[in-house]
Parts: C-alpha cells; sequence; structure tokens
C-alpha cells in the first residue's frame, strides 16, 4: 500500500467503493434501515400491489406466441359441397387475381382440388407494412367470394379452423348444437374485435332421400335387400365384390354399370327406376318408397367421441387473441349452453391454458427449490424467505415497459419472466449472505447489513449493467424481425433496472426486520421445546401406576 507508482505519492489504503453515487446510495440505506416498515410496507407492498394490477391489465392481452412479419402468406377456399372442379378453379382465379392486385404481392401460386384450394403467396420484402397487417386489412375482402369460404391460415395454427379464433361447441344432441352454434355465431358477429365469423366445415350437401314404405313393400313383394340393390346399382353402381369382372392376360377389371349422370340428377329417373319384386315382376321406386330431396351433413366431426362444431374468426386489425376471446366468453349464448351441449376446449386455447399452468408450475417449482437449498446454506428460516420476497419485485420493471411499446404478455415475455427471478435471487442472496458472514464473525447487525449494501452494491450494479447491455440489440430487433426477442429483450432490461434499484434498498431492510424476529422468536422457541423435552424425561422416569 505504501509503493509509489510512477513517482507518485503513497496514497495509503483506500476505502471501498468510495464516490458521490455510492455516497448517496449510503444515504438512502440508512434512512431504510431507520424506515424499515415504511420500506417494506411502501416500497415492497406498492411494487407487489403495482406488478398484480398490471398482470391484471396486461394479462386481459395475453397472446400465447407473438405474430411475426413474414414474406409469405396462405389462403383457404372451401366451397360449398358438390361444386365442380372447373368451378373450384374459377372461384380460386378471382381470389387469386384480387390478391395480385395488392402492391404487396410479388408472386401467388394456386392449388386446386375438387371442392377446396389452396394459394400460396409470396409478399415482396420491400412493402408498406407488416404481413399480419396485410392480411387483416385483405380479410374483409375475400368474405365476399360467393358460394366459399375464404379465409388466411393463421399464423399460431387455427386450430380446427385454421382461423385466428376459433371457438368448438360439442354435444350428443346434433340438432340442439346447431341451434346453441347458431345463436352463438348471431352474437358473435356483433364482437368489434372479429371480423368475419362463421360456422366452418359442416356444410350441407344437396342429396336424394328415399324412405321406403315397409307395409307397401311387403304386399308387393319388395324385400329391403331388392330395394337397396336396385337403388344402389343405379346411383353409385355395385360393389367391387359383386360386380362382374372382365378377364385381362394378367388381371381382372370389374365391371361397374350405373345410370348415366344426367339421369343420376333427375328426380323422376330415380322415381321411374325398377325394383324386381319376389314373383319376377317389378314395380317404379315411387311405389315403395317416398322420394325427395333435401340436404345432408358432407361429414360428421367428433371430439372425444361427441359431435362437434366450430366458429372461426379473423381478428380485427391491431387486437390480439385474448382481447377478443374474453369478450366471447361473456357472450349469453356461450356462457348460458343448453343441456347436452358444452365448450370443448382444444387447439391454440388448450395450448394457451397448458402454458400459463406450466409456467406458473415451474416458477413455483424453481422458487421452493431455491428456498430449501437457502435453508440448508444459512440454517435459518426467516432469512430465506427475505430472499424469495424480493422476487415479487422482479416483473414490475418489465411490464412497465412493456405498456409503451404496447406489447402484450406472450411466451417471450414469460421466458424473460423466468430469467429475471433467477438474477434478482442472486441479487438478494449476495447481500444476505455477506450480511450472514458478518454477524457470525460478531459485527452487529446493523453495520452488517449497512457493509453489505455498501460492499455489494458494485458487483450487484456491474452485473446488471453488462447483462442490460447485452440485452440491448435484442430489444431494438437489430437483423431481422424481432416480434419474438424484441419482448423479451425489454421485459429483462426493464425488470432489471427497477429491480436492482428496489432490491438494494427493500431488502436491506427486509432483512433487518427478518433478524429482530429471529432474535426475538428464537430464544422463546428454545424455552418452548426444552420445556417440553424436560416433560418427557420426567414422565419417563415416573413409576408406572399399580393396577
Amino acid at each position: 500500500l505504501g509503493v509509489s507508482i510512477a513517482g507518485g505519492q503513497a496514497e495509503g489504503e483506500r476505502s471501498h467503493g468510495q464516490g458521490k453515487l455510492m455516497d448517496w446510495y449510503d444515504g438512502v440505506l440508512r434512512w431504510s434501515l431507520v424506515n424499515r416498515w415504511k420500506t417494506v410496507l411502501i416500497g415492497g407492498g406498492g411494487a407487489f400491489v403495482l406488478t398484480i394490477g398490471l398482470m391484471a391489465y396486461e394479462g386481459s392481452r395475453f397472446q400465447f406466441q407473438p405474430t411475426i412479419n413474414v414474406d409469405s402468406s396462405q389462403i383457404n377456399i372451401r366451397m360449398v359441397p358438390g361444386t365442380t372442379l372447373a368451378e373450384t378453379r374459377a372461384v380460386s382465379a378471382k381470389v387469386a387475381s384480387l390478391i395480385d392486385a395488392s402492391p404487396s404481392v410479388e408472386r401467388a401460386f394456386q392449388s386446386i382440388d375438387v371442392g377446396s384450394a389452396q394459394i400460396f403467396i409470396t409478399l415482396k420484402k420491400e412493402r408498406p407494412q407488416t404481413s399480419i397487417v396485410w392480411e387483416r386489412e385483405m380479410a374483409p375482402k375475400l368474405l365476399n367470394i360467393a358460394d366459399a369460404q375464404v379465409s388466411f391460415q393463421s399464423q399460431n395454427g387455427g386450430g380446427f379452423s385454421g382461423r385466428d379464433i376459433t371457438i368448438i361447441l360439442g354435444g350428443d344432441d346434433p340438432v340442439a348444437l346447431k341451434d346453441a352454434a347458431d345463436k352463438l355465431l348471431i352474437e358473435m358477429n356483433g364482437v368489434p374485435e372479429i371480423r368475419g365469423a362463421r360456422i366452418d366445415g359442416d356444410m350441407l350437401r344437396p342429396e336424394i332421400s328415399i324412405k321406403p314404405r315397409f307395409d307397401l313393400a311387403a304386399q308387393l313383394g319388395v324385400s329391403t335387400t331388392a330395394l337397396s340393390q336396385a337403388i344402389r346399382v343405379a346411383t353409385q353402381g355395385e360393389i367391387d365384390q359383386n360386380a362382374a369382372k372382365f378377364a385381362l392376360s394378367d388381371r381382372q377389371v370389374p365391371i361397374r354399370v350405373t345410370m348415366s349422370e344426367d339421369s343420376r340428377r333427375s328426380l323422376s329417373s330415380i322415381q321411374n327406376l325398377p325394383v324386381p319384386t319376389a314373383s319376377g315382376g317389378s314395380v317404379p321406386l315411387r311405389v315403395v318408397a317416398d322420394i325427395s330431396l333435401g340436404a345432408g351433413p358432407v361429414e360428421i366431426r367428433r371430439y372425444n367421441l361427441a359431435r362437434r362444431m366450430q366458429i372461426g374468426a379473423d381478428l380485427a386489425p391491431g387486437k390480439v387473441s385474448s382481447e377478443a376471446t374474453n369478450k366471447i366468453n361473456l357472450l349469453p349464448a356461450l356462457a348460458h349452453l343448453p343441456n347436452g351441449v358444452h365448450r370443448v376446449i382444444a387447439g391454440p386455447d388448450k395450448w394457451q391454458a397448458d402454458l400459463v399452468t406450466n409456467f406458473f408450475l415451474a416458477l413455483g417449482a424453481g422458487v421452493l427449490l431455491v428456498f430449501a437449498v437457502l435453508v440448508l446454506l444459512y440454517r435459518r428460516l426467516l432469512s430465506p424467505m427475505v430472499n424469495l420476497g424480493s422476487l415479487i419485485l422482479a416483473p414490475l420493471g418489465g411490464l412497465l415497459l412493456l405498456l409503451p411499446f404496447g406489447l402484450p404478455i406472450s411466451m417471450p415475455v414469460m421466458i424473460g419472466i423466468i430469467m429475471l427471478f433467477g438474477i434478482v435471487a442472486k441479487n438478494s442472496i449476495l447481500l444476505v449472505d455477506f450480511a450472514i458472514e458478518e454477524i457470525a464473525h460478531g459485527v452487529k447487525p446493523l453495520d452488517a447489513i449497512i457493509d453489505a449494501g455498501h460492499k455489494r452494491a458494485q458487483p450487484i450494479l456491474m452485473t446488471t449493467v453488462a447483462m442490460v447491455a447485452g440485452m440491448v440489440p435484442t430489444a431494438l430487433s437489430f437483423g431481422g424481425d424481432g416480434a419474438w426477442r424484441q419482448p423479451m429483450g425489454l421485459t429483462v432490461i426493464g425488470g432489471l433496472l427497477l429491480s436492482t434499484l428496489l432490491t438494494l434498498v427493500i431488502v436491506p431492510a427486509s432483512f433487518s426486520l427478518a433478524v429482530d424476529m429471529e432474535n426475538w422468536l428464537g430464544p422463546r422457541l428454545r424455552r418452548t421445546l426444552s420445556t417440553y423435552k424436560d416433560g418427557d424425561d420426567v414422565a419417563s422416569l415416573s413409576p408406572a401406576p399399580a393396577e
């Protein structure tokens, strides 16, 4: 310490961490220790209440995963049942021409099948808006396409409907299920956060309904087998097992005989179809059956063995899924479903619920493990609680920083909060562990806490500054789309800055209270335990009463 360097004079022993900033912190620390209850109740309690309020407010705008800005998009087209390939091609071409007219589109590729089509879109890299904004601006124009369900493929998968919002109803009664879906659809169309609500799939197709007159058929000698075989051969053709075979040199080709397509489209041709009788004659089909035009489902969809119907919708510009879902959940048609009809939680809704549940499970498990380790290391109970209590300070800064950027809580934010819990716990452990070591060496608790704050403030601030500096490029989203990185970066930066300042003031005050409580409670517990132990010893030495 007394060696001169480069001709300078020896300055003697220097104190640790001197400067105006450290002097100011020492003053704040001493004030917080004098006003411990005010610091803990007002500072810590206020931070906790504000955190709960922000979680409730921003939780109403929860989003499973952020929407990203990509250079591609997809449109799904579903035609009404019975549509021909030519009709599907015409609708797909109409949608493609509408998309090509947009200045943001570079090219579009069509994949067409009978009754359905997909259009794969490549967007220009230089465009005035993001891909999700472009999709939500174009979505209302696609709703005007007649005889087709046209919608963009949602980025979150869209569940069963492929759209941003999917509400699924299930039940065993198809009539009650259809009525409940229709009522819910009407009410959903009045929710301003969504666009183009409609029942996806489950469309009816035209069909010919044939209901046999069994009594009259029995009198005329027409069996059920003859009736069904005549209808099947005339319309769909005989099954391959019963059809005649045309023999080739290497294989046999089934010969399927049916009525011509024009005859099958004519109701009178079906009505006059001859049905053989047991006596060898025949009667027209209309004599032994009621024939009419009707409609039936294309397919029966089920979930967990129950029939289901789904209502899909797109989000309005600037809205997130939770904003729309919260209002849909309050609709009378959904809140008061009829008996036998229930809501099915599946797809993105189930993933979102699992995400929240697993997040709190992981957070709780981590906190309990840290608490168990600290109890073993400190051999105290209240001091580890001070470390865990500091964790409530972690999310506040991150939630505050998300507000001006208008970012909702999503999966990256949750990842950032988990990171914050680890860093904030480390900061409080540095303070508490140093103070406990000082107290163990005979230093008075107040002096030990002040010395811990003085000597641990610098490494805590250094790690915080280093972590914040490392997260700045992530928060500013340098290079590419930052929809996933920016929320996590802002959460970590805001949480670190505010929680570090609060930890340096509130944790010492909390630890001071914990030490006083341990000093007050410890002797009383020891006396109580020793009393019980002495009582047990006396009782064990007393002779047993004579029988």
